[in-house]
């Protein structure tokens, strides 16, 4: 069955009540919030040209939220309130695909609007086989002359419907990604007097420009140094970055709650058990920061992943760890050999959390784990690393098979924290958080790609050198945006 008439009703209040906005849910949250952190598209998106977006990101990135504001935008661009359709989906969760198309339509008729507008489809997921119900809906002309945006927190089956890309039905449409604050903009929230990250490239910082701004930025390294430390607790979520503006010594346990379950109902809905979650995560925590198997995984598992009750197999730890990372909950990065002229990957591969939050909630439901500061740093740069690096199309598709963020092996086993670009063209980082670190791993990482640019990640040493250049971790992040 369709939505009813007084759903609908209640999801469009824009239709009879100008001051809407101050009865909204998710934009009075927003007006709590000692600060807005919309996505770009919001201001972006060409309202004057029919077409299907595709908006994803992982849950509670705001979505919803940036929905709303897009209605307020588009009503102050002077579109008329009965022309822009909002419909939550997710109170069709388990229903026939049908009844999408007869919801869109159920709206269309009750607002009364003879002209295109915007239609929101907010977490269209839910409705196994979206994508075939609003290619119909397209094809019959009912939303033809719209823009249409599609969200869902599903990661997955968006990914699953983008892959058929509604071919031919598409119009202006395209696809953006939402996701969480990077380092350098969490620490302009916590401190404004912070600048604004320059977005450099690894092969920009070792350039004299790059070189005479981080000398110049160790006038906030005390305050990036701070928000370092908090932001590896909170993460870039809007509900903990706000948390953490407002002094929180610590994420809330509700937003955490919030999250965790989001996270749990992801991988139930394959079939893994919460226990079984639990567990796999707890794995991602021991492993962080070292070389890892699928088989290896599934071996020290002691709860079975699946509907099963026998022990995890590889092939079944793979398929829930790609599952999280085709939902932006962690990502993958593969070995290259040294010796090997192509782009094929090792086997070999680290697993990483997409979000610190995600690491402090992993280790709250793991008696006797500790923080590992070192391996949690690693993270924060290899994901600055994925989300300067890779490809925007390829940032949109998944988390699980990056193709400009790689680790290399050297010819005698050894490792390079992380490598960037394509393979003829690589910048290189080393991490090494620690006091005294050296620069035996910064000459040997030069030595590895000689004449490329290397960055050795450092706890507080900023020294650059003809072949490699040493940059504390906070500049290095920041610099990365």
């Amino acid at each position: 069955m369709a939505l009813a008439d007084r759903q609908i009703l209640t999801q469009n209040p824009w239709w009879t009540t100008p001051s809407w906005e101050a009865g909204d849910p998710h934009l009075a949250l927003l007006e709590s919030q000692p600060m807005r952190l919309e996505a770009d598209f919001v201001a972006t998106i060409d309202l004057g040209r029919p077409g299907i977006h595709v908006l994803r990101g992982p849950r509670q990135v705001g979505k919803s939220t940036d929905l709303k504001l897009l209605v307020a935008r588009a009503l102050s661009a002077g579109l008329q309130p009965r022309r822009i359709l909002y419909l939550a989906l997710d109170l069709l969760e388990g229903r026939h695909l049908s009844e999408l198309a007869e919801t869109v339509e159920r709206g269309r008729d009750l607002s009364g609007a003879s002209e295109p507008g915007l239609i929101l489809l907010d977490e269209v997921t839910t409705v196994r086989g979206w994508q075939t119900a609003v290619k119909a809906l397209w094809d019959q002309g009912t939303i033809r002359g719209d823009v249409v945006v599609c969200t869902g927190s599903s990661a997955i089956d968006l990914q699953r419907g983008a892959v058929e890309r509604l071919p031919g039905r598409r119009g202006a449409g395209t696809d953006h990604l939402v996701l969480p604050q990077s380092f350098a903009a969490f620490a302009r929230a916590v401190d404004g007097t912070i600048p604004a990250s320059p977005r450099l490239t690894v092969a920009d910082l070792v350039g004299d420009g790059g070189a005479g701004l981080l000398r110049e930025m160790r006038l906030h390294g005390p305050a990036l140094e701070d928000a370092l430390r908090r932001y590896l607790r909170f993460g870039g979520l809007p509900a903990v970055v706000a948390e953490a503006v407002s002094g929180a010594p610590e994420p809330s346990p509700e937003v955490m709650r919030v999250v965790r379950d989001s996270l749990l109902r992801e991988l139930q809905r394959r079939g893994a058990s919460v226990p079984a979650a639990q567990a796999l995560l707890e794995r991602v925590v021991r492993s962080l920061g070292s070389k890892i198997s699928w088989s290896a995984m599934a071996r020290e598992m002691d709860v079975p992943l699946g509907r099963g009750s026998g022990p995890s197999s590889h092939q079944t730890v793979r398929d829930y760890i790609e599952l999280l990372a085709s939902g932006y909950f962690l990502f993958v990065a593969y070995f290259w050999r040294s010796g090997s002229q192509t782009n094929e990957q090792s086997r070999e591969k680290k697993v990483f959390f997409a979000d610190p939050l995600l690491h402090s909630i992993a280790l709250q439901n793991a008696p006797g784990l500790v923080l590992d500061e070192a391996a949690l740093i690693e993270n924060a740069i290899g994901l600055a690393l994925l989300r300067r690096y890779e490809p925007p199309e390829r940032l949109i598709e998944t988390f699980v098979l990056p193709e400009r963020l790689h680790i290399w092996q050297t010819a005698r086993g050894g490792e390079i924290d992380f490598v960037c670009g394509p393979r003829r063209a690589l910048d290189v980082v080393e991490v090494k958080y620690r006091a005294n670190p050296g620069t035996s791993p910064a000459s040997a990482a030069a030595r590895a790609h000689p004449g490329r640019p290397v960055v050795m990640a450092t706890r507080d040493l900023l020294r650059h050198e003809e072949r490699y250049s040493l940059v504390p971790a906070h500049l290095l992040l920041w610099a990365l945006g």
